[in-house]
């Protein structure tokens, strides 16, 4: 005689068991998911910093060395050594001869005022740009001194709004024409940007030798131009 079994589905605590699994496997899930997303805009960083290195080294080409420095349609037809305070008005001088979007000078932001994308209209505004940018070098200075890096609160300080303040990331791009991913001192505000071998805590100091030729030791940093030579957005 054969027995029917009826179907029988989950009881309450079987469904407990699982809801309760699936939330666990969720919330170890997230950090990484979020882990993920941040690299993901940190690479574009990369590329933007990396595009905009590109833009000031050809500008360089074409003016014996110098990267901008000055305003190539200032008054005199050979552009003038004005003093840029800001280093949104050094970077409309590579637009569009040399960058044809300001997209690539914006990165998203914690920064309420910094939401929105540029507008393309050809004018670089400083709600539009993210990063810095060290004036006065030219394409023979240090090829390890910083020249373009994502947006700081002082020269060489990061602050809340930086996007990758918790991730402890900055990214950098120097002279010689290469962008690296640097480690902050601490992902909280007032960090700063220390070197590979943690020997320099700040490399956005002028940069000393020695006559043991250990350029860039002791308490110096990397810069090749003072720090008052960092522009902000």
């Amino acid at each position: 005689m054969k027995v029917k079994r009826k179907n029988q589905g989950f009881t309450l605590i079987e469904l407990l068991v699982v809801i309760t699994i699936i939330a666990l496997l969720a919330s170890m899930a997230m950090p990484a998911f979020k882990g993920i997303q941040v690299s993901a805009k940190i690479t574009k960083d990369v590329n933007n910093v990396r595009q905009i290195l590109l833009a000031c080294r050809t500008f360089a080409s074409d003016w014996n060395g110098l990267f901008p420095s000055f305003d190539p349609n200032a008054t005199g037809g050979g552009g003038n050594t004005s003093n840029f305070s800001t280093s949104t008005e050094a970077f409309n001088v590579l637009i569009p001869d040399y960058i044809d979007t300001e997209i690539i000078f914006w990165t998203p932001s914690q920064n309420p005022a910094k939401l929105r994308q540029p507008k393309e209209d050809g004018i670089l505004n400083q709600i539009e740009n993210s990063f810095v940018y060290v004036v006065g070098q030219t394409d023979t200075s240090f090829s390890r001194s910083p020249l373009v890096a994502d947006e700081m609160t002082g020269p060489g300080t990061y602050g809340e709004f930086h996007p990758w303040l918790q991730a402890k990331t900055a990214v950098v791009g120097y002279v010689g024409g290469h962008v690296n991913r640097e480690k902050l001192t601490k992902g909280e505000p007032g960090a700063t940007v220390r070197n590979s071998d943690n020997s320099i805590q700040d490399i956005f100091q002028k940069r000393t030798t020695s006559d043991s030729g250990g350029g860039g030791g002791g308490s110096g940093g990397l810069l090749a131009v003072p720090p008052g030579n960092i522009l902000l957005p």
